[in-house]
């Protein structure tokens, strides 16, 4: 008997084991009924898609804006503050934006870089960008210098839409290959739309195509684009719309997450659009003004990451928070002891967790609300997915005699990894990689489970219980997510290097007791010239989010016998200063300071904010 057929009889014969072992379990028969609830659904809203969305074909996001804007011309389609947008309104200043890019000289398969922050002209230039044909490199806008600069060549971009407060930014560079940079928002933009240019008509695209470049695992430092295509981004919003928002008339979206990340842009905008839901967007997010927004928008959905839901229970309660009109919340990164007190204190009965990543050939969901887990894989044995198992300590995959992985039982740890097809059904299971081929291949592991097999490395470790459902655990290698950010060690490890006094560096991550995520860790072996204040300024070469939040100074940094820095060691030691003799530091928004003992409780008591 063939391996493949035997493979697939072994996991038929498993499955109906486990049917029939848990049949009279209860969560085995909410998560059965949950999973048929969506059938109808699926069927008529998402499953169409899966169709549409394939090479040929001439669909996009932009292109349903146009509907829209056919269909219920005067009906909300975006707002902000005291500005709305109708869908005839949008469609029609996307058009005018399309045809004054064509006059600049953009055409069907360039690319063109978007730099600002949430608001509607921001989603106008993407789609005004989108409509001329061209793909739209979003950048993230804390990135400045070296970063930055690295950004934009990347996408190898001859012209630039960057938001007016931004210009100085990108003028500074040194080099970034741009022809050309067109300004907005009190810029040449807007002047160039005053004169009412004539609509442009919509360019027609292959599905197929690249939608928007989004930067992933690399913001920091040295960025890597990640490619997406317009049928990535239409399952992406046929599948949320519909299945986790379940956008009904009367529903709107609040999101207070960036349009250059795939949450806000491809979850929520595309959700919105597919569903012809209005979305109320912040420019960032603001626990003060959460409620009031909420309630002045009448929203009805969010967008979460694990540390907002974490910042709002934490603030001190609010007559606006009470009887909200919130009911459904989607995100990822929603800890266990977070998630009951968020849906209980503020009254939203439905949380949708998911696990996927912006270029990953899959998706997790939870659909029944089983706390702590980021959803069900259904018919697991047959799945894509697997858990190969890891060996945290060697930092590397463990392989049998043969030289395969290994696959997770049960309650074991491993990470994640995908099966890649060849010719893959849909574009859920398309991994297009990155514009980086030598990144790309970094993702792609092969000879996993039989002999030339290729699967997609997640990065991430997780597990799963007798009934299926997955739960994510850490991330692995070089890439710690913080503030909603990946942050990338061996990038920010180059950056400080580079301070006055450092003879050596490693960073790492620590968990910090009541904090999502992980933050940095930078460890240091320094000589006597070494300053705190000079590592301060060497450290704002980076972003924010990916300044390490504590600095340890070692008499000599560890390395194993191939010279790799030893670092298991130093994540589990922390940096709680009654544990860890050596010299210890924090960040604060004025710099570094020696990290003591009460220090240290002001920060696990959120007294000083990281």
């Amino acid at each position: 008997m063939p391996l493949e057929l035997s493979t697939a009889l072994g996991a038929l014969k498993g499955t109906v084991a486990d049917v029939v072992r848990r049949r009279n379990d209860p969560l085995f028969r909410e998560t059965l009924a949950s999973a048929l609830h969506t059938v109808p659904t699926a069927a008529i809203k998402t499953l169409p898609w899966f169709a549409r969305a394939r090479a040929g074909r001439d669909e996009s996001i932009e292109r349903l804006i146009g509907e829209n804007a056919r269909v219920d011309p005067d009906g909300l389609a975006v707002e902000m503050d005291d500005e709305q947008l109708t869908w005839g309104e949008l469609d029609d200043r996307i058009s005018r934006i399309a045809a004054l890019l064509g006059q600049d000289g953009v055409r069907r398969g360039d690319v063109v870089v978007l730099l600002g922050e949430n608001s509607p002209s921001y989603l106008c230039a993407l789609f005004g960008i989108s409509r001329a044909g061209a793909t739209v490199s979003l950048i993230n806008n804390h990135l400045e210098g070296a970063p930055l600069e690295h950004a934009i060549v990347s996408s190898r971009a001859k012209l630039a839409v960057v938001q007016t407060s931004f210009l100085d930014r990108v003028r500074a560079l040194g080099r970034s290959g741009l022809d050309k940079i067109v300004s907005y928002d009190v810029g040449e933009l807007d002047e160039r739309l005053a004169k009412g240019p004539a609509p442009a008509p919509r360019n027609s695209v292959d599905a197929t195509h690249d939608y928007v470049y989004i930067f992933t695992s690399g913001t920091t430092g040295l960025p890597k684009p990640c490619k997406v295509t317009h049928a990535r981004a239409l399952l992406a919003g046929a599948g949320f719309g519909p299945l986790l928002f379940e956008f009904q008339p009367g529903d709107k979206l609040y999101s207070v997450l960036p349009l250059y990340h795939s949450s806000a842009l491809l979850i929520g905008v595309g959700s919105c659009v597919l569903t012809r839901t209005p979305i109320a967007l912040r420019r960032t997010f603001s626990a003060k003004a959460f409620w009031p927004d909420v309630q002045r928008y009448r929203a009805t959905a969010m967008l979460y990451i694990g540390e907002l839901c974490r910042y709002l229970i934490n603030s001190p309660p609010s007559e606006l928070e009470k009887n909200n009109p919130l009911r459904v919340a989607v995100g990822n990164g929603l800890r266990a002891d977070v998630w009951g007190e968020f849906s209980r204190r503020f009254q939203i009965s439905a949380i949708r967790e998911f696990y996927s990543a912006t270029e990953a050939p899959g998706l997790i969901a939870n659909l029944t609300g089983k706390v702590g887990s980021i959803g069900h894989v259904p018919f697991r044995r047959f799945s894509a997915m697997k858990l190969a198992r890891y060996d945290v300590d060697r930092d590397e995959l463990i392989r049998d005699a043969r030289g395969l992985c290994i696959e997770c039982g049960p309650g074991e740890v491993g990470e994640l990894v995908i099966e890649l097809r060849d010719e893959p059904r849909t574009a859920l299971g398309d991994f297009r990689g990155y514009t980086d081929s030598a990144a790309t291949e970094k993702k792609t592991l092969r000879n996993v489970f039989k002999p030339g097999d290729r699967h997609f490395r997640s990065g991430d470790l997780m597990r799963f219980d007798d009934n299926d459902y997955f739960y994510f655990v850490d991330r692995i290698g070089d890439t710690f997510r913080w503030k909603g950010e990946n942050v990338s060690t061996a990038e920010v490890a180059e950056v400080i290097s580079l301070a006055p006094g450092v003879l050596g560096a490693t960073v790492s991550s620590v968990r910090v007791p009541g904090m999502e995520g992980q933050a940095g860790l930078a460890v240091l072996e320094v000589d006597t010239g070494f300053e705190i204040g000079a590592f301060w300024q060497a450290a704002q070469g980076l972003p924010s989010y990916a300044q390490p939040r504590f600095v340890r100074i070692l008499p000599r940094l560890a390395t194993t016998g191939t010279f790799k820095i030893q670092k298991t060691q130093l994540r589990l030691d922390g940096v709680d200063p009654s544990r860890v003799a050596d010299p210890l530091f924090v960040r604060t928004d004025d710099g570094y300071v020696v990290l003591d003992s009460d220090r240290y409780r002001d920060v696990v008591e959120g007294r000083l904010r990281l």
